[in-house]
């Protein structure tokens, strides 16, 4: 009987076991799949030198340094030497967005339009979407997008605290 059991009962632990690692997976993964699709890659690092308000970030790939302002800016507080980080690099190999590793990141969101203007100067974007035009701060230490004509689809990424922190040209 205990033969039996065991016999039907491994099979099912089996997928269980299996399918478990993929469902965790799939919900700690939505803000990476976002932050994927447009193009940025995800590394951890350690802060391995503060300076004058920059700090430097080693990967096992390459080394950023940050600015300690945009990180107590975004609530995250100064990190310090040795603390572990995520780093969101954009195409460009630009960090557009850093977290301690130990928080968990807040989702981001996109909005889709057509660029009315971009001002790198002032740090502002304004875009027709389909519920009006809306106005944004771009974060600053990424305003130096490219210009874009105007009338351009375009889709932003907007971080936790309303700034733009990246832009794509639609492919449409």
């Amino acid at each position: 009987m205990l033969r039996k059991i065991i016999f039907f009962s491994l099979p099912v632990f089996a997928v269980g076991v299996l399918l478990m690692p993929v469902d965790v997976m799939s919900e700690a993964t939505d803000q990476d799949a976002a932050h994927l699709k447009a193009g940025h890659k995800k590394v951890e690092g350690v802060v391995t030198d503060i300076k004058s308000g920059i700090y430097t970030v080693k990967t096992e790939s390459s080394t950023y340094t940050l600015s300690e302002n945009a990180s107590i800016r975004h609530g995250h507080g100064a990190p310090k030497v040795g603390d572990n980080l995520i780093l969101w690099v954009s195409e460009n190999n630009m960090v557009i967005d850093a977290h301690p590793k130990e928080q968990a990141a807040q989702a981001h969101r996109s909005i889709s339009g057509k660029l009315v203007n971009l001002d790198n100067v002032k740090s502002e974007i304004k875009l027709s979407t389909s519920q009006g035009e809306t106005t944004l701060k771009i974060k600053p230490e990424t305003r130096s997008f490219v210009d874009l004509p105007k009338g351009t689809p375009v889709t932003i990424e907007v971080n936790e605290n309303g700034e733009v922190i990246d832009i794509h040209r639609d492919q449409r």
